[in-house]
């Protein structure tokens, strides 16, 4: 006899013969679907370990550039690697869901760690308009809200707009990034920002031009504490 629950059941084994979720690293098929990477890959992420680091590499580099309360990314990001095939799929393969997964596993990291305290205030970097508009969306919005909603913190999506489409800057020295990355952010609502305790949240860091952009037009409108987050850095 059918009822509903082998109805669903059917459903559910037709779903995963036609559509099987494999790993996006190795191409294996997963043990538990919605893991994104299967256990041997997972093992194998390469993580920073910043959280738990007072003075670690990413805080180092941007000394003398931004007054941070602390600074931290999940994971290194190399060429041709792991990261940046889960960063891709992310950015240019619609799946922003992948930013979820990795917020809830960095927001339980700086939980654990106590090194930031009380975050008020989470700011995802801005896309401009106009690439927004082409890929749909930002690719850091799932991943800012993860880690509000894991940090208990509020979460400020359009508080910073991005008022200038710079062209690609991976081709560019960290000096010649910070000149075109001036004054292209503007804050939306300042009255948001006083006293509070932000943090700054991208995918993935690699001179700290655009984080540093970022975080001066905050902090050029308010009493603000800074910390710093990512999924990866190149640190």
């Amino acid at each position: 006899m059918i009822n509903k629950f082998n109805i669903a059941k059917i459903s559910t084994d037709l779903f995963d013969l036609f559509f099987p979720e494999t790993c996006l690293n190795c191409g294996n098929l997963q043990e538990i679907r919605g893991k994104y990477l299967c256990f041997f890959c997972l093992s194998e992420v390469p993580l920073t370990n910043f959280s738990f680091q007072w003075e670690n590499e990413l805080e180092n580099s941007f000394k003398g550039r931004i007054p941070l309360h602390a600074a931290t990314s999940l994971m290194y990001f190399e060429k041709n690697g792991m990261v940046q095939k889960l960063i891709h799929e992310l950015k240019y393969n619609n799946k922003p869901e992948i930013g979820t997964f990795l917020g809830k596993w960095l927001a339980e990291e700086i939980r654990l760690s106590k090194r930031f305290e009380m975050i008020d205030l989470v700011v995802p970097v801005p896309l401009h308009p106009d690439k927004q508009k082409k890929r749909g969306y930002n690719q850091v919005h799932d991943f800012a809200h993860s880690l509000a909603e894991g940090l208990n913190a509020r979460l400020g999506l359009h508080l910073l707009r991005k008022i200038r489409n710079n062209q690609s800057q991976t081709s560019k020295n960290r000096q010649q990034r910070v000149v075109t990355e001036e004054d292209q952010y503007l804050v939306t609502d300042k009255t948001l920002l006083k006293g509070k305790h932000i943090l700054l949240v991208d995918d993935t860091i690699t001179t700290g031009a655009t984080m540093q952009a970022c975080a001066d037009s905050l902090s050029a409108v308010a009493d603000i504490k800074i910390s710093l987050a990512s999924m990866a850095c190149t640190v």
